[in-house]
């Protein structure tokens, strides 16, 4: 594949590709950029599919599921990305946010196919609470 490096400006809806170039160095030296980013130049299309994703926080009550911010679980599968070629592709992570002067940690649940980020949450949980009750 062949690399390109863009040299762009501004941050969140400011941001832009001022010019992409073929070296590094000269996307460094371009003087209106602010900061180089590297990509690499695809040789054809990509697939892009809906990504699910589910988060659970432990101190809220059960609801069934919720587009809603109140429901808890809550889920969102709007989210497109560039599809990773592995179908059977979900992550699971935990926030503790007691550094950020939240009590709890929540559980976040990724994935293409709903179904088996349902089930990965489900297991998650499972071994949360077992934990919580001294099970596990």
């Amino acid at each position: 594949m062949t690399t390109v490096y863009l040299a762009t400006a501004g941050a969140y809806s400011d941001f832009r590709v001022l010019n992409a170039f073929a070296c590094r160095e000269d996307a460094e030296s371009y003087k209106l950029g602010e900061e180089v980013m590297e990509m690499e130049v695809r040789e054809g299309p990509v697939e892009v599919r809906r990504w699910y994703t589910l988060r659970w926080r432990p101190e809220r009550p059960d609801a069934k599921e919720s587009h809603l911010t109140a429901g808890n679980p809550w889920w969102d599968g709007h989210e497109l990305r560039d599809f990773d070629g592995d179908e059977k592709h979900a992550e699971h992570h935990w926030i503790d946010q007691s550094n950020i002067h939240v009590a709890q940690a929540h559980l976040t649940v990724g994935g293409w196919d709903l179904s088996l980020v349902k089930k990965v949450y489900n297991e998650q949980r499972a071994q949360y609470l077992a934990r919580k009750e001294g099970i596990a």
